[in-house]
């Protein structure tokens, strides 16, 4: 699991998000299949913002989970690696990312994309802060 809802007692959306690493001779296709068979929903290759993302709902807007697949030991796996790490750690990070998340429902509410840009800045705080611990 990665994302807030893998650190314990950080808000969260009711949503898990897992990453799935793929091999560097492993293609894609077939584990959306498999993830397609299951009941999953391709949402295409968000590239940076999360490689390739499916869905899994209970019914139509209403989320369970998301599989980000990205390249294992790829520059997205470690970061999200690295970023749950630094948050399950620190309480002062998590403190800290909790308050954009919070400033951004209260501004923006579900508005997914602003939501996401919206944490791209501490997040990166947060990876270069999680890079100089870990180095």
């Amino acid at each position: 699991p990665i994302g807030s809802s893998s650190v314990l007692g950080l808000l969260a959306k009711p949503i898990v998000d897992l990453a799935v690493g793929l091999g560097p001779d492993q293609p894609l296709d077939p584990v959306a299949e498999r993830l397609g068979a299951a009941g999953w929903v391709s949402r295409g290759d968000a590239g940076t913002q999360g490689g390739h993302v499916f869905l899994l709902s209970a019914r139509p807007g209403h989320r369970l989970a998301h599989v980000h697949v990205v390249d294992h030991d790829g520059d997205q796996w470690r970061n999200y690696l690295s970023l749950r790490d630094l948050l399950r750690r620190s309480v002062d990070a998590r403190t800290r990312y909790e308050a954009v998340k919070q400033r951004l429902w209260d501004d923006v509410g579900d508005d997914r994309d602003a939501y996401t840009d919206g944490k791209t800045a501490v997040i990166r705080s947060l990876l270069a802060e999680a890079s100089r611990s870990d180095g």
